[in-house]
């Protein structure tokens, strides 16, 4: 065989040998990029429930390790997590898209953008990239038959998962307390999940004896959470309700029920709501219960008064809503003003961006609620503003990806159902409740709320309907003067309204 046969023998085997090495890593991308495609299908928003949650990071460590088995290069280390997180935001962003805030480009001119981003993206990103990273470093330990090292990942990864049940560990539910400090027989603390509209929704049911009348508390948003206020600054009305406070869907600890979004509508929350009064009726053996709203929730809470009527002993509005639209209207009016009056021309470019609402997302309604406070100041209680900062996103009754779900929930809960409350308006809709009506209204609250509460409330006809102006307060009296309106609800409301 001639040397130059023999050059050209060689290296045929060496390009062979070649392609067979190089076969694994190919593989191994392939499988890299099909992880972050399938999560895309299965967790479009990012893991929404503890199980979800658990099975990401195994998923990700599993697919890191294989990648750091088959490809030979260091790089891996980076590009594996890179390319499946870089797949994953493609995929639900085309493909897997859905409907919510969570899917348009990231906005970092509001607060609430900036939270989306870090409740989406980054946390993500964060719950991928360390256990695939750590299985990388597991794979190519063992490629090279590393023990030492593979056991060091081996710990490394029980400490990601460690970590990922620390992020959805069970939520605390305190007991209730009697006026002696003890908690009494037959009380009810409980937090759990009813099937509502067909899908779980979380309630949580607070009393000091199960035979006391139902509270029934509607949070407002839509999309907050008011499980951590109630019991802050209403916990004595324990004493005489059984106070529950609905996660409704799409919020909070529901946020995984949002969707399909094509059923996220008024009318089906308020099929959700009715449902779950009955519910509540049943269990407790009342023949009716209470209901309480604060802003988007009194919307809902007339919205169920005025379609079963028997199911409530009467019905507590606070910072009630009358028209989403034409108060969305009175606030850009004013907030133009407002921008003239102190010379602040990047606010008046801004709303001439956005125009008259309704706008064509929840951040430009976020850009408005960032200047309620300076449109009408009025000094705030101390626990009041302590409780709707930072801290109120982290209740007992939260484990952290329930607050993860909390955010997220508000921008996307309020996103796909704000728009469809934009023909309420119940100086039409609603002249007559035939239930009790009591209202809680604050001096201070917005004027483009309070004239078209003043004007609804004028107007209305109810067997009984009472008016109680807040001097301290603004949108939320049961948490801004919270003795009063507990007092209110025990001393006037029970007193007048339940058959002894």
């Amino acid at each position: 065989m001639t040397r130059s046969l023999q050059s050209r023998t060689v290296f045929a085997v060496e390009a062979v040998a070649a392609r067979h090495s190089a076969a694994p890593g190919a593989w191994a991308w392939l499988v890299v990029a099909s992880s972050g495609v399938v999560a895309a299908a299965l967790v479009p928003r990012g893991p929404v429930t503890g199980g979800a949650v658990i099975a990401l990071l195994v998923g990700a460590a599993i697919v890191g390790a294989v990648s750091g088995l088959l490809i030979r290069t260091r790089w891996v280390l980076i590009a594996a997590p890179a390319l499946h997180i870089a797949l994953w935001e493609l995929s639900r962003a085309t493909i897997f898209r859905l409907d919510g805030a969570a899917f348009g480009r990231p906005r970092f001119d509001v607060p609430l953008g900036v939270a989306l981003f870090l409740t989406v993206h980054l946390m993500y990103a964060l719950i991928v990239a360390m256990p695939m990273l750590i299985g990388v470093l597991g794979g190519r330990a063992w490629a090279r038959r590393r023990g030492a090292a593979v056991a060091a990942g081996g710990v490394a990864f029980l400490a990601v998962m460690a970590a990922g049940v620390v992020l959805v560990w069970p939520s605390r539910v305190a007991p209730v307390r009697g006026v002696d400090g003890t908690t009494p027989a037959g009380s009810v603390a409980t937090l759990e999940a009813v099937r509502l509209g067909g899908t779980p929704q979380w309630v949580s049911m607070r009393g000091s004896s199960a035979a006391n009348p139902v509270l029934l508390h509607l949070s407002g948003g839509p999309g907050s959470s008011d499980v951590g206020w109630v019991r802050t600054f209403n916990q004595p009305l324990e004493q005489h309700f059984t106070v529950v406070v609905w996660e409704q869907r799409g919020g909070g600890k529901s946020y995984p029920a949002l969707d399909p979004t094509s059923r996220l509508t008024p009318d089906q929350l308020v099929s959700d709501g009715i449902e779950l009064s009955a519910w509540l009726a049943e269990r407790f053996d009342e023949r009716k219960i209470y209901l309480s709203g604060n802003s988007w929730g009194s919307t809902l809470g007339v919205l169920m008064v005025q379609r079963r009527p028997d199911l409530f002993h009467a019905y507590i509005g606070t910072g009630q809503m009358v028209s989403q639209r034409e108060t969305d209207r009175l606030l850009y009016r004013q907030l133009n003003a407002y921008a003239a009056r102190n010379g602040d021309e990047r606010l008046r470019d801004e709303l001439a961006a956005l125009g008259e609402p309704p706008y064509r997302d929840v951040f430009g309604y976020a850009l408005v609620m960032e200047y309620y406070d300076a449109l009408e100041p009025y000094e705030h209680e101390p626990a009041f503003d302590e409780a709707r900062g930072l801290r109120g996103f982290f209740p007992d009754e939260y484990s952290l990806l329930d607050t993860w779900n909390e955010v997220r929930g508000f921008a996307d809960m309020g996103g796909v159902l704000y728009p469809r409350l934009q023909g309420i308006d119940f100086r039409i809709n609603v002249p007559v409740l035939e239930v009790p009506v009591y209202f809680a209204q604050g001096r201070h609250e917005l004027t483009a709320r309070g004239t078209l509460a003043d004007e609804w409330i004028a107007q209305l006809r109810a067997p009984i309907k009472r008016t109680y102006v807040f001097q301290r307060s603004g949108h939320n009296p049961d948490a801004e003067e919270p003795g009063r309106f507990n007092r209110l609800l025990t001393d006037t409301v029970l007193a007048e309204t339940y058959p002894r």
